[in-house]
């Protein structure tokens, strides 16, 4: 039995089949295309894990509906992959909800395929399974299988429990009080405070709006860094106030008729 066949679990009920996983497990050694490799990544491992829990796919961004929310991922190649040496990528997934977005976006139109970087909850898969931000590498000097067994390591270990417990605004109230230390820096003060609000948690939404607004008040120290063409370095330092985090604090204090 070849190594896809053990790691998806496969049945051979033809000696055609049992020939053609042969020859795929042969080439996979064999193989110095690592652009291939990456594709077989994805179509033996990646895509038929969503398929079997009903996500929706554009290219490499998967999309499913459950309850008010939207569970979404995609796999994010790094800028600088050149295919011949090495191939480097990483997974982002988040949470979705169009009532939370209409109420922070200026603009906001309806989204039926939302992506990983619109969710109001968004973060990468290996900060949950390697505790950082950890990227995927294919080689000529890395093992194929042991890739792909990583993979598929850390999709049926860790991200399909995230997704089986959040599926809703109501049980993501525990993601964001459980693992604060891992959503917070990426959750917006604008997004948080919606998602209180929209979540009858309107005393924590107050509270939050104040802290916010009282911190965007406080002058915040910028230092400006000018480099001159003989590469020399000059340092201005100075004090200001992010005008835009005020306006939008504000907004959503009249929005809740919060007193600041």
């Amino acid at each position: 039995m070849g190594i896809f066949s053990k790691l998806f679990g496969s049945k051979q009920t033809q000696k055609t089949d049992i020939d053609d996983k042969s020859n795929l497990e042969s080439s996979l050694m064999q193989t110095t295309d690592l652009k291939n490799d990456f594709d077989i990544i994805c179509k033996e491992i990646i895509i038929p894990f969503f398929k079997e829990f009903g996500f929706k796919r554009k290219t490499l961004h998967f999309a499913r509906q459950v309850n008010d929310i939207t569970q979404c991922f995609n796999v994010q190649k790094s800028k600088w992959n050149s295919y011949n040496d090495s191939v480097t990528f990483t997974f982002n997934f988040g949470f979705y909800n169009a009532d939370i977005t209409s109420i922070v976006a200026e603009n906001f139109t309806q989204n039926d395929f939302p992506k990983t970087y619109e969710c109001f909850i968004q973060n990468r898969l290996g900060i949950f399974s390697h505790n950082r931000d950890h990227w995927y590498t294919l080689s000529k000097n890395i093992d194929l299988k042991n890739t792909a067994t990583e993979i598929k390591n850390d999709l049926d270990k860790y991200l399909k429990p995230i997704f089986d417990n959040y599926n809703s605004l109501e049980t993501l109230k525990i993601l964001i009080e459980k693992d604060e230390k891992y959503i917070s820096p990426t959750l917006s003060p604008y997004y948080l405070i919606a998602f209180y609000m929209l979540t009858n948690e309107k005393e924590k939404g107050q509270k939050t709006i104040i802290e916010h607004y009282q911190n965007a008040i406080k002058p915040q120290t910028v230092t400006d860094t000018i480099v001159f063409p003989d590469g020399t370095r000059q340092e201005k330092v100075r004090r200001s106030i992010n005008q835009h985090y005020i306006d939008s604090i504000k907004k959503l204090a009249e929005k809740y008729d919060v007193e600041l």
